[in-house]
């Protein structure tokens, strides 16, 4: 009983095919050695390596930093940004802030100048607002007033 079976050459057939199919897919992934020649590298890069407009590597770094230069000093002469060098130079600067400085704290303490001058022809305030803010000028008037009735009171 060891004979061929019904239906088993159709097994094979399809069999057959189906690992032909998959071969087919498989085959195409394989990569062909070329028999090219290997391509060449690239000459190393040195400084008489033409860049471009037939200017060589040390010429083109050579404008580069003369420009980056000419601009560094461009922006220190214009901000004036000078490293002070001796100890007295620092003092000097030191001081001089500490001036600048206090000069500004008084300037804002001095009230606007139309309170500090009477215009001629103008009336006087008759009475401000209790809500207004005092300035300087106007304590400093009402402190002149107080210390006259003082005086007359006195006298």
């Amino acid at each position: 009983m060891a004979g061929p079976r019904r239906g088993a050459g159709l097994l094979w057939g399809l069999g057959g095919a189906a690992l032909g199919v998959c071969l087919a897919g498989v085959a195409g992934q394989l990569v062909e050695p070329s028999t090219a020649p290997p391509k060449p590298k690239p000459p190393p890069l040195t400084k008489e390596t033409v860049v471009f407009w037939d200017m060589r590597l040390w010429h083109v770094v050579g404008i580069f930093s003369l420009f980056v230069l000419s601009i560094i000093i461009t922006l220190c002469c214009v901000f004036n940004c000078r490293v002070p060098r001796t100890r007295k130079e620092i003092e000097a600067r030191y001081l001089q802030r500490k001036a600048a400085k206090m000069y500004t704290d008084k300037l804002e303490t001095v009230p606007p100048l139309n309170e500090l001058t009477e215009i001629p022809g103008e009336e006087k305030k008759k009475k401000k607002k209790k809500d207004s803010v005092d300035t300087v000028a106007i304590k400093v008037e009402e402190d002149e007033k107080n210390e006259a009735k003082k005086k007359k009171g006195e006298k």
